[in-house]
């Protein structure tokens, strides 16, 4: 399922977290985050996940095991895509210069950027 993946910060923040765990129920889920959420706001985002081909879920004893279907770099791609396609009309010189121009990149990262652009592909 690496196609059109778009989470709010909540669903991020769970998928982060079972990221993290590798796999886990509700309980577990809600332990791991920084932003608490009730258990049954956990259990409805996770079964909301599963239902979109996100995540997969077993029973175990009396608890459903939730694992995620999707990578981070799967996640990353496709939020990264879909907000230079809404905020920057598919130019994304024009999110670098964004982030140049707002400040959000400083001197040092843009030598960092500079290397990574100078590296060989593999």
């Amino acid at each position: 399922m690496a196609g059109d993946i778009k989470l709010s910060d909540q669903q991020y923040q769970i998928v982060e977290a079972l990221w993290a765990l590798g796999e886990g129920s509700a309980k577990d889920v809600q332990a791991r985050l920084t932003d608490p959420l009730a258990h049954t706001t956990v259990g409805t985002i996770l079964s909301r996940l599963e239902k979109r081909g996100i995540l997969t879920s077993e029973t175990r004893g009396r608890e459903r095991v939730y694992r995620a279907l999707i990578s981070e770099g799967d996640v990353r791609r496709s939020m990264v895509s879909s907000m230079i396609s809404t905020l920057f009309r598919g130019d994304s010189k024009a999110l670098l210069a964004h982030l140049v121009n707002e400040g959000d990149i400083d001197a040092d990262e843009l030598k960092d950027i500079q290397a990574l652009l100078d590296e060989e592909p593999s």
